[in-house]
């Protein structure tokens, strides 16, 4: 063959390969000798190829190519457990397995290679940095990407500052992150508060600066004075032998704190508190069990303790307004507890939303979602 005629054989070959989907090739190269099946796979996914495979908008390939005796797939659909296991194709280092999720899904994983190596996944470019490391991410093709995270020049800015409170019924010292909407200094209005658990780490990852100041300009949401605390014996605090104290504390202390210092409205329905996990569940502790404090509550992917449930149960919350958002591959122990919350406030008539999403127990998730609490918490109203 001519050197031209051979470049243009080339060039078609790779335009056929890549157009074609991935089962049709798996299915083309079954009878092809081992070298051939490899080059074929290796020009596949040369470059242009994106890791998972995605067909059909929810049927998804995940890919390894490496010598190992077994490979497997972990992740926030599996529950973190490597269940779901890779064949290897015959005659090559590559492996792969086949499932199906939601169209608009976004899922955080592993490859666990040879039972005991957790991995990212090398074939994929998208990385989630969380807090216990970072994961490999799938994104389905009818995600929508988180909208307000991102600073905008033209954007005025809030401010934040760190301080230092003593707690006498914590008997330490703790560190707090205040931020103040824009225009805070050259009003004299009163600010609605909303005070968040597991302080400069949510304050970082979920890029809540920014989300405040976007929506804030927008107008999505009244401006608000946030607070972020930072724990340091977190889940005693949150859920354990600490809980009462840190109430204390936070509905004594801090929000005394709070309205001497700062132009706060200081009725029940202008106050907040927001978490995560188990940040989430003295959030609805402290609105359950406090309503003349705190008349709002936000919680994501949240725990939910039996007392927290009987609060709920038995206090008048009539005036209260509850968000709370899960995962579809949420961690598998919360799912009865939020379930069980659910099915009290539908009950009682409490004022609450609810949403489910097909995704896991993640920043990525708690970040995309909570331009919704903000404003199911704080709307603007019509203003």
């Amino acid at each position: 063959m001519k050197p031209a005629a051979l470049i243009i054989s080339l060039i078609m070959t790779t335009s056929i390969l890549h157009a074609q989907s991935f089962s049709v090739l798996l299915e083309r190269i079954q009878s092809m000798p081992s070298g051939e099946k490899a080059k074929q796979l290796d020009e596949y996914f040369n470059g242009t190829c994106v890791v998972p495979v995605i067909e059909n908008n929810n049927t998804v390939y995940f890919i390894y190519k490496g010598i190992a005796s077994s490979v497997r797939v972990a992740g926030d659909a599996t529950g973190w457990s490597p269940t779901l296991e890779m064949q290897k194709i015959a005659g090559t280092d590559y492996w792969f397995a086949i499932t199906k999720y939601e169209a608009d899904a976004r899922l955080e994983y592993k490859i666990v290679v040879d039972e005991t190596n957790w991995k990212l996944d090398p074939m994929n470019e998208r990385v989630a940095h969380g807090g216990m490391g970072d994961n490999s991410e799938l994104v389905m093709p009818q995600y929508i990407p988180p909208y307000y995270i991102y600073e905008r020049d033209v954007v005025p800015w809030g401010t934040y500052s760190d301080t230092v409170i003593y707690s006498k019924y914590l008997k330490e010292n703790r560190q707090l992150r205040i931020y103040l909407p824009p225009r805070y200094e050259v009003t004299d209005a009163l600010y609605p508060v909303i005070i968040f658990h597991d302080g400069f780490e949510l304050f970082d990852r979920m890029a809540v600066r920014n989300v405040l100041d976007n929506m804030t300009f927008e107008r999505k949401i009244k401006p608000v004075i946030a607070v972020f605390v930072q724990p340091v014996h977190r889940d005693q605090e949150y859920s354990g032998k600490l809980q009462k104290k840190y109430t204390k504390f936070i509905t004594e202390e801090l929000v005394r704190f709070l309205d001497k210092n700062y132009r706060t409205a200081k009725e029940p329905g202008y106050r907040a508190t927001a978490g995560i996990s188990n940040g989430g569940n003295i959030s609805l502790w402290l609105a359950a069990s406090r309503p003349d404090v705190f008349g709002k509550a936000g919680a994501q992917s949240s725990n939910v303790e039996k007392n927290v449930l009987r609060a709920f149960s038995k206090n008048n919350l009539t005036g209260s307004r509850i968000y709370l958002d899960f995962g579809k591959y949420d961690l598998p122990v919360l799912a009865p507890k939020i379930q069980s919350l659910k099915q009290i406030l539908e009950q009682r008539s409490i004022p609450h939303v609810y949403n489910e999403y097909p995704e896991g127990h993640n920043w990525g998730a708690w970040q995309k979602h909570l331009p919704e609490m903000l404003e199911y918490l704080f709307p603007r109203d019509g203003e």
